[in-house]
């Protein structure tokens, strides 16, 4: 477990702030209050910080300033930055319950901290619908993705957004045998990526896709890639969801629930991306240090 200048040493202790999840909006979130003399610790369940940049291996074209660089490099900048500042933080540090009496408490198995603010900025996951990762079922964009034998295959990606087109661009430039892109309703993604892959079959309207014999409305393929978008992924214990499964944040970004505040995309607050995801984690930390004032 990495530690960096970790003010939460016991159980019994409690910090003015509390972050938890290390993406763009958690770093941006836990630098900034870092650097407005804010107490406070970030958590993050996995090894590294930079949420799911750490599974992009492409170009982001998105990030201004950022040219030339993948999203795994934009994560690993993330990282540098937090541990160079001397943030507080704790990598490997998964939150299994979150109780909202009394202050906050955060659970997790080796340890509990107690917050007077807590901050989610658990950001979201690939949606699986009914399907389960397998080696010829990639969930999500990326890594997943990357791992699919495609050569020479019939690979089908379900799902009619940005990432089931650009991965479907991908996968005929590793030299899929044919790629068809399967969407229930009206594309959503950008025209100009359909415009990358005039090759690729698009279909449009109700499908029923079998994992189990890998076909779609009983056509074989060799794989499946399942771009089904994202879903907020909120620690247990807390009921701050609103009926698209985001949590609902005011314009300050928080909660119905005094000091319990959301950044980023977990929040659906803002069109989701790295910048918009850190902007939302500064304006938060931001906020907290004027309550706290």
């Amino acid at each position: 477990m990495e530690t960096m200048s970790d003010p939460a040493t016991s159980p019994a202790s409690s910090l003015p702030a509390l972050i938890i999840g290390g993406g763009p909006a958690g770093c941006a979130c836990a630098l900034w209050l870092h650097k407005l003399g804010v107490n406070s610790l970030l958590i993050e369940a996995s090894d590294r910080l930079g949420g799911l940049q750490r599974l992009s291996p492409y170009e982001n074209l998105w990030i201004p300033g950022v040219q030339g660089r993948t999203g795994e490099a934009v994560a690993a900048a993330l990282h540098a930055h937090i541990v160079a500042g001397g943030v507080p933080h704790r990598l490997n540090t998964a939150v299994t319950r979150v109780e909202t009496a009394d202050g906050f408490t955060v659970i997790t198995k080796d340890q509990s901290f107690r917050a007077r603010h807590l901050v989610l900025a658990t950001g979201t996951r690939p949606a699986a619908g009914p399907f389960r990762p397998s080696p010829n079922v990639a969930i999500g964009p990326g890594h997943p993705m990357e791992a699919l034998r495609v050569e020479g295959q019939r690979i089908a990606i379900l799902g009619g957004g940005d990432n089931a087109l650009d991965q479907a661009r991908f996968v005929l430039q590793r030299g899929a045998a044919k790629v068809t892109i399967f969407s229930r309703s009206r594309l959503r993604a950008q025209p100009l990526l359909q415009q990358m892959i005039p090759q690729a079959d698009i279909r449009i309207g109700p499908y029923a896709a079998d994992q189990d014999r890998l076909s779609v409305n009983g056509e074989p393929f060799d794989a499946f890639g399942v771009m089904y978008g994202f879903e907020a992924h909120v620690p247990p214990g807390l009921s701050v969801c609103n009926a698209k499964g985001y949590v609902e944040v005011d314009r300050h970004g928080e909660t119905a629930i005094p000091g319990l505040w959301a950044c980023g995309e977990v929040t659906d607050y803002w069109h989701p991306c790295v910048t918009t995801s850190a902007a939302h984690g500064i304006q938060v930390a931001k906020q907290i240090s004027l309550r706290l004032q």
